[in-house]
């Protein structure tokens, strides 16, 4: 007997008719039709929610040559029926599968609706200066963060105990802040291009150098239409291995992201 002739006789014996059957295990009543008919092989997925109305495994009624040809027809069965059983599917899961589609976009859209929300609300100002210079070879590049009031919220000092000139400062998307400048601190060189990443509570994520030997200077930064941050710098070019009057200062222009790796 054919996979269709049990169907059928199952579900005469359980006293549904086929629309019965079809509402009861999702299926499309005109797949069920098709399967009794023995038009189709039956999918997988039909013959489990069509076994389940009817309180049988179907999946395992085969034998003999009839067995061999119901395994080798699965894939051909899910091609033809793939329209009829993804509609009954989604007729059956909809609200879940809303409910994930909708986790989805959201989570997709999370950091965008985090940097409107706090955008929004946020009338704060952040500045960067060179301050607290003690002599010709020691400044401080400092960040304050101001209510609109002019009331300080907090202040960070950026580089080291050395030479540190303030450039610029960006914010980012995620509401956190982007500073570069040029510091004599710590790096390669005599000076060496400084961009630090502060959060907005004013918390120093990170801070790196980029540049070599001779003297290399930060002054700008901006965001690229690819999400990724653009230096302007200069980078110090000599006719010798050190610093001389035959030096001459060249435009630098590079990227990094916003763990700050160059692109």
């Amino acid at each position: 007997m054919k996979i269709g002739e049990h169907v059928k006789e199952i579900r005469i014996s359980n006293g549904l008719t086929q629309v019965e059957l079809s509402e009861k295990s999702g299926v499309a009543l005109r797949t069920i039709q098709r399967i009794e008919k023995n038009e189709v092989v039956p999918s997988i997925y039909s013959l489990n929610a069509i076994g389940e109305a009817l309180g049988v495994k179907l999946n395992e009624i085969s034998s003999g040559d009839d067995k061999k040809k119901f395994e080798f027809k699965v894939v051909v069965s899910n091609v033809n029926n793939l329209l009829e059983d993804s509609k009954a599917l989604f007729k059956r899961n909809w609200r879940i599968l809303l409910l994930l589609a909708s986790i989805v976009v959201f989570t997709v859209l999370l950091s965008e609706i985090k940097w409107l929300i706090y955008n929004f609300w946020d009338d704060s100002k952040v500045t960067i200066a060179t301050l607290n210079c003690g002599s010709q070879n020691e400044c401080d590049i400092v960040l304050t963060k101001k209510e609109a009031s002019g009331k300080i919220l907090w202040e960070r000092t950026i580089g080291g105990n050395s030479y540190d000139k303030a450039g610029q400062v960006v914010k980012t998307k995620e509401g956190d802040y982007l500073v570069v400048g040029s510091t004599s601190s710590f790096g390669k060189g005599n000076y060496d291009v400084l961009i630090a990443k502060v959060n907005s509570s004013g918390e120093i994520l990170w801070q790196k150098t980029y540049g070599e030997f001779l003297n290399d200077y930060g002054l700008k930064i901006s965001v690229s239409d690819d999400d990724f941050y653009t230096i302007a710098a200069t980078k110090q070019i000599c006719e010798t291995v050190n610093v001389s009057n035959n030096c001459v200062d060249q435009e630098w222009l590079f990227k990094i992201d916003g763990a700050g790796n160059i692109q």
